[in-house]
């Protein structure tokens, strides 16, 4: 095992986290599914089947990384499209939790059907290692656009109602976020926010999709009192309302 901070024995990145057999999780990952064409180049490798069983995916570069998941550039040789690719953080050496999670993950956002949601295409398993795709949107976080300085009030509250109107949607079919910050939605080349990341939601129908009671999972700068008291059983929508208004502020 190796531990963070250390070289990775392939590509000499540092290794953030406990990664497995010497790897950073880019060399983890292009190890779980490169094939023999796969690129030797650090960040980039071939998906070596897609659930249809082709190789259908060709990893770019890293876009994002968060506590669970990598979002990868990634192109999509059948439909000859860029998407984005998630994966988990660690590759094939992710433990059950974080696959459990980037499955629910995949299945609350393929729910929805919004034009501020960023859009769900695939989901799958790969040699044991889950994924799945969707939109990729070139563009700036909410986050990075808000740290220039505050926005004019007209064009901050423009960007929450529509917002707005996409937790409502994700509301209307059951799947509380739970994550809502800046950093989670991104801002597209037609200046519309769209709302990604559904690492935490929760299903409002199904109990075996929440978190533990007691467990404090999110944001603590956007997350509602009994969130981050650890009172997962009483998150509601209400609880995504507040963060709404965390955001506006």
């Amino acid at each position: 095992m190796l531990k963070s901070g250390q070289p990775c024995s392939e590509c000499g990145a540092p290794v953030t986290g406990t990664a497995g057999l010497g790897l950073c999780s880019a060399c983890a990952l292009r190890e779980a599914f490169a094939d023999s064409g796969a690129s030797n180049r650090p960040g980039v490798a071939t998906v070596a089947r897609s659930p249809e069983g082709s190789g259908d995916y060709e990893l770019l570069d890293e876009i994002a990384r968060g506590g669970m998941g990598v979002v990868y550039r990634a192109r999509q040789r059948s439909l000859n499209r860029v998407v984005a690719l998630k994966v988990l953080l660690g590759g094939a050496f992710a433990g059950e939790e974080g696959r459990r999670r980037l499955k629910a993950e995949a299945a609350a956002a393929a729910r929805l059907k919004h034009p501020n949601i960023v859009a769900v295409h695939a989901s799958g398993e790969l040699d044991g290692q889950p994924f799945y795709s969707m939109d990729f949107v070139a563009g700036r976080t909410l986050a990075d656009v808000i740290r220039d300085g505050p926005l004019p009030a007209r064009r901050a509250v423009g960007y929450l109602t529509r917002i707005a109107g996409a937790v409502e949607h994700a509301h209307e079919q059951g799947v509380l976020h739970r994550d809502l910050k800046p950093a989670n939605v991104l801002i597209d080349s037609r200046d519309e926010p769209q709302v990604t990341d559904f690492g935490l939601a929760r299903i409002m129908d199904n109990s075996a999709s929440g978190t533990l009671s007691g467990a404090v999972l999110g944001s603590p700068a956007y997350m509602p009192p009994e969130q981050a008291a650890g009172r997962i059983h009483e998150v509601s929508a209400a609880s995504d309302v507040y963060a709404l208004g965390a955001v506006l502020y």
